[in-house]
């Protein structure tokens, strides 16, 4: 079965949407309401370098995106690639295990480590592979949630004008297809990615 992936355009330059098409993937881009990549409309992937891992620690905008992948209906994953632990900040290995653990325990957001973009690539596919077929003692509690998740993302990237990389920002932002339906112009306008134009055919599909 073949994996596809929708990538946040700004990953274009790094090499790695280049190297998950040469292993056969499927690839899209997009502008992502969070992560870097989205892998079978399932799986939210956020790719980090260690020095971005450690800087985004210091910031604090690691934890922003921490947020907003649990806000998406999707399993999530950060991918840092190289080893925290020995990057140019002057951070202590306690506080760099603190943020790894906090990430993992109080986000529930597994990290992976990576030796690089090829390892980030493999992981990636391989993280697919296990999604399509997981073992039999997960797939009978959550194979029913699973394929009703893959129906709504499916139901909204039909509506005009919207595609796959909007229908993970308005399920991200209403929770559900029903709230879409009843949301009116100004409220379709707060989501990344509408505009009038759409907001207001999106308004008119559901009422005429």
């Amino acid at each position: 079965m073949k994996i596809s992936v929708l990538a946040d355009y700004r990953e274009k330059s790094s090499g790695v949407p280049d190297l998950l098409v040469s292993k056969g993937a499927i690839l899209d881009y997009g502008q992502l309401y969070a992560g870097d990549y989205i892998v079978n409309d399932e799986i939210i992937i956020e790719r980090k370098t260690n020095t971005d891992f450690v800087h985004s620690t210091i910031t604090g905008r690691l934890f922003v995106q921490c947020a907003k992948l649990r806000k998406v209906n999707m399993l999530p994953l950060i991918i840092v690639e190289g080893n925290p632990f020995d990057t140019a900040h002057k951070v202590s290995a306690d506080s760099i295990k603190g943020a790894l653990l906090s990430v993992s325990l109080a986000w529930q957001i597994p990290v992976i480590l990576s030796s690089g973009k090829e390892d980030t690539v493999l992981l990636m596919l391989m993280a697919a592979r296990q999604q399509l077929n997981p073992p039999e003692f997960i797939r009978k509690t959550s194979i029913k949630s699973k394929v009703w998740q893959r129906r709504q993302h499916y139901f909204i990237r039909n509506l005009p004008g919207v595609g796959a990389k909007l229908s993970q920002n308005l399920l991200a932002h209403f929770r559900s297809i029903e709230k879409i339906v009843q949301a009116d112009i100004s409220e379709l306008l707060e989501v990344d990615g509408v505009g009038q134009v759409k907001a207001e055919k999106l308004y008119r599909f559901f009422r005429e």
